[in-house]
Order: structure tokens, then C-alpha cells, then sequence
């Protein structure tokens, strides 16, 4: 018998890895759920599920290897560039955001240097701003060799900034518009009343009030206040802000009109100083 069996050893493992599960799918065929099983069956099911166990772990195992032998040190290496090149181009990206956005401030500068031939401008650039709310001041360091002194008028391409209040070489303080310290003659642009522009020194934002407006001068919300040039500081014609709100009460002699800069001072970074007018 067992030298049958040795002579005859292929064929008795195909025939129970092939012939006993077709027996047991023919036998189990129309049973019902969670009946039982008779003993050969049972026999049977387990002889070939333990062989089925062994083959799948055994393939499952050699399959591992093979991806780790094959390719898996190759893919974490490739991930690891991955990682490096997508923060290369993050980087990238945000430098040439950077760049664009600095060329785009530096047009409207050429175009406000190009429109106004007769000022004779000296550009600075934003180093620091002063964090109190009460004296808003930045400081700028000048990028040409012009001379400076102090209430030169600061501008830029959106209109007013301020005036140079102390000079340090090439640095200079600037007082904004919104400064309580600051004082510019303005002029509507609508309907050419008088008045003068003071800073509020709030610390919400950086609006200045109107002061000596009084109620025959029919201020109107969104009229432009613009620099008279009284004063001889600043030229005519640059823009301040724009009216927001007008307190009609006449609880005094003068309304409370209160002004946007033109400017936005938070992002303010290149300035001009007017340093003489043809």
C-alpha cells in the first residue's frame, strides 16, 4: 500500500486538492445556513483548509519578501524625494508670489514717478512701524542720495502718507495721516470746501477726521478730500481719503466728518519723499 501510494503520490494531491473541494461545494450545495455537516464532510473540509492555509501563508510570505526584495526600498526612497521636491516648489512658489506682488508695487511707483514730472521724489522703503495706536509712526530708509529734512511730504502711488519728522541719515521717521500730531489743508474735490485733515489716533484703524467744515460746506459721504496745497508742504491735488461719516448734529460750530485714507497703511512698504516741486 505505501509503495502504491509513494509510486502513485501526484496524483492522490491532485486529487484532494482538486477533487475533495469539488466534493465538499457538490455536498454542501442546497444546505441550509448553520446546518450540520456529516463527519467526512467535516473531515475533508478540514484536511483542505489546513492545506489551503499552508499555500496562502506561504505565498503571502513570499510575496512580501518579493516586494521588499524587489521594490520597496526603492519606493520609500522615492517617496522621500517626493516629500523633498514638493517643499522645494513650495518654497519656489512662494518666493515667486513674493516677487510678483514687489513688481507690481514697483509699477505703480514708476507710473506715479512718470505721471508727476515735476516732483523731484526720493523712494525709501518700510523698515518698522511704530505699534502704539496714539502715534502712528513708520520709519523708512531712502534709496537715493537726496537730502532730507524734516515736514517733507511723503507719498505714495494711492496718495498721502505723511511727513518726515525726524531725519538719521539715510533713516527718517514718518508721522501717517492717521497721527493725532498730523495736520494737512485739504480741499473736497467735489465742491472745493475747506478744510484741514487731522489724525484720530484710534486703534482700530487709521482714519483722520476733517476739522473747520461747517454745515453750508455740504460734505457728502464718498466726497474725496485732496491736499490744498496751502501750507506750501504738500503739492495741490494729492489724494488724502474719502468721507465715511458725517455727524450733522451741529452740537458745535463745525460738523464731524471723519475720512479713509487713501492709503492702506498696513500694507504699506515703498514710499516716496517729495523733496522739491518744479
Amino acid at each position: 500500500m505505501l509503495a502504491w501510494l509513494k509510486h502513485h503520490r501526484r496524483k492522490v494531491t491532485t486529487f484532494v486538492v482538486v477533487a475533495v473541494p469539488l466534493w465538499l461545494i457538490v455536498s454542501s450545495a442546497g444546505a441550509e445556513i448553520g446546518a450540520s455537516s456529516s463527519m467526512p464532510t467535516q473531515w475533508a473540509g478540514g484536511v483542505v483548509g489546513g492545506a489551503q492555509f499552508v499555500v496562502s501563508s506561504t505565498i503571502g510570505t513570499v510575496g512580501g519578501f518579493w516586494t521588499r526584495l524587489v521594490g520597496g526600498g526603492d519606493v520609500a526612497e522615492e517617496n522621500e524625494e517626493l516629500h523633498r521636491e514638493v517643499a522645494r516648489l513650495r518654497e519656489e512658489n512662494t518666493r515667486l508670489i513674493g516677487v510678483l506682488q514687489e513688481n507690481a508695487r514697483l509699477r505703480e511707483m514708476v507710473e506715479f514717478q512718470t505721471a508727476r514730472p515735476d516732483f523731484e521724489l526720493a523712494p525709501a522703503r518700510v523698515i518698522s512701524r511704530d505699534v502704539s495706536p496714539y502715534f502712528r509712526v513708520v520709519k523708512v530708509r531712502i534709496e537715493s542720495d537726496h537730502d532730507l529734512a524734516p515736514r517733507m511730504p511723503v507719498v505714495a502711488p494711492d496718495g498721502v502718507v505723511g511727513q518726515i519728522h525726524k531725519v538719521y541719515g539715510r533713516y527718517a521717521d514718518v508721522v501717517l495721516v492717521a497721527d493725532p500730531r498730523s495736520r494737512i489743508d485739504a480741499i473736497s474735490q467735489r465742491n472745493r470746501a475747506l478744510g484741514v485733515v487731522q489724525g484720530l489716533g484710534t486703534e482700530a484703524d487709521y482714519r483722520a477726521s476733517v476739522a473747520y467744515l461747517t454745515d453750508r460746506d455740504e460734505i457728502q459721504l464718498g466726497d474725496r478730500m485732496v491736499t490744498s496745497g496751502m501750507g506750501e508742504i504738500f503739492p495741490r491735488e494729492l489724494e488724502i481719503g474719502t468721507v465715511v461719516e458725517i455727524d450733522d448734529s451741529m452740537t458745535g460750530l463745525f460738523q464731524e466728518v471723519v475720512v479713509e485714507p487713501s492709503v492702506d497703511f498696513s500694507r504699506l512698504e515703498e514710499v516716496f519723499v517729495i523733496t522739491d516741486v518744479d
